[in-house]
């Protein structure tokens, strides 16, 4: 592990803590009064909050690629990838939650487009990197 590296995995998990807590309390019916946990608001919850996890937990794993298929794919996005689509199918067994491919549609655009600011915002960096010296 880089030294660089430790600040993203403390926020990788502080993240993740936050968005579990989310979870239990929607899970257990407490964000039934709160607005934007529904329609169509939760959307862009899926989007957002899946999203800064996957850019954090990608800079958390110090961008690590795997070979899937040939594909490489960046471990933290994938990661998230299969987090949500098991919040997906546990919520559809749970008694206050609905699964729905809509908001896994909406994590999974998160997750992508959160990554490819990742990656945009590491190339400016390193870009203004090369112009100072």
């Amino acid at each position: 592990m880089k030294p660089s590296q430790k600040p993203w995995i403390i926020a990788c998990f502080a993240y993740l803590l936050i968005i579990l807590g989310i979870m239990l309390l929607a899970d257990t019916g407490k964000l039934l009064n709160f607005p934007l946990a529904h329609p169509p608001y939760d959307k862009l919850g899926h989007f957002i909050l899946y999203g800064i996890a996957s850019f954090l937990c990608h800079r958390a794993t110090g961008k690590r690629m795997v070979n899937i298929l040939s594909y490489r794919m960046p471990i933290g996005p994938l990661i998230f990838t299969i987090f949500t689509a098991a919040e997906e199918l546990l919520q559809s067994i749970l008694p206050n939650r609905s699964a729905s491919i809509e908001d896994f549609l909406c994590s999974f655009g998160g997750i992508l487009i959160f990554y490819g600011i990742g990656e945009i915002w590491d190339r400016k960096k390193a870009r203004t990197k090369l112009d100072r010296k």
